[in-house]
């Protein structure tokens, strides 16, 4: 959904009482990859988390065999949460009070974050949903949130060390394993609760490292979706590449090694 219009000339307008000189150039700013960042504290400390988005970039881009994109993405960040808050509700009123967000406004791809416990993890997440958004036209919600799931982990941990994993893992022993269907069904993002959340995780772990017929069958519907040609829908194009699916899938969250 498009919000409020936030100033822009160059780079996003200093949070109010911070702009320096007439430029109202941030206290600190630092581009790596495609990201450019803007801070309303020192960065010097954070440059080795903010030099990994280019690894992050390069990941979500080859791992899902998409088309590179050189779109810029402003990562706007904040030392305190009432600073950042104040700041999104002032330029975007009808945005929720999260974390972390990705907003994109005429044309403009934004991700907004404030320091605090799982500081990285929400970055990475915000700047997966900005990275898809600047090379396709739409993402699905569950595959857009699963796939935001999945590259929040560092590198090493993706494979086999996300938290969701434990639950996943137990769920399928009990025999309750979530049909990609109702993840399809999924319109708003409320709907996407914790445990969909997790749904989607799973699904997109199944789907990078289960069988080599479903890892193809994202690629392409996702290359679909970029080169602008009607993608139908993943579960039945998945269905009919594995006829068992359902079986796999619950297979791949029993037995998928967790250290």
């Amino acid at each position: 959904m498009l919000l409020a219009w936030i100033p822009l000339v160059e780079v996003p307008t200093a949070p109010p009482g911070q702009a320096q000189a007439e430029d109202a150039r941030w206290p600190d700013e630092y581009q790596t990859g495609q990201f450019l960042c803007h801070a309303d504290f020192p960065l010097a400390a954070h440059r080795p988390l903010l030099d990994s988005l280019t690894a992050l970039e390069h990941d979500v881009f080859e791992r899902l065999s998409l088309r590179p994109s050189r779109e810029p993405v402003h990562i706007l960040l904040f030392r305190g949460k009432g600073t950042y808050q104040g700041y999104v509700k002032r330029y975007f009123p009808e945005a929720p009070l999260r974390k972390a967000l990705f907003i994109k406004d005429r044309g403009v791809s934004m991700v907004f974050a404030c320091l605090g416990e799982g500081f990285d993890v929400d970055l990475r997440h915000e700047c997966t949903h900005a990275l898809l958004n600047t090379a396709l036209p739409v993402t699905p919600l569950w595959l857009d949130e699963g796939l935001a799931e999945y590259f929040e982990a560092p590198t090493a941990q993706r494979a086999s060390g996300n938290p969701h994993h434990k639950y996943v893992r137990l769920n399928a022993y009990l025999g309750q394993t979530a049909r990609l269907e109702d993840l399809e069904a999924i319109r708003d993002l409320p709907q996407m609760t914790r445990s969909r959340y997790r749904d989607a995780w799973a699904w997109v772990h199944f789907m990078l490292h289960g069988p080599q017929e479903a890892r193809e069958e994202l690629q392409r519907f996702l290359g679909d979706l970029q080169a602008l040609t009607p993608p139908g829908v993943l579960s039945r194009r998945l269905r009919q590449r594995l006829p068992d699916l359902d079986a796999r899938f619950a297979s791949h969250c029993r037995r998928w090694y967790t250290p």
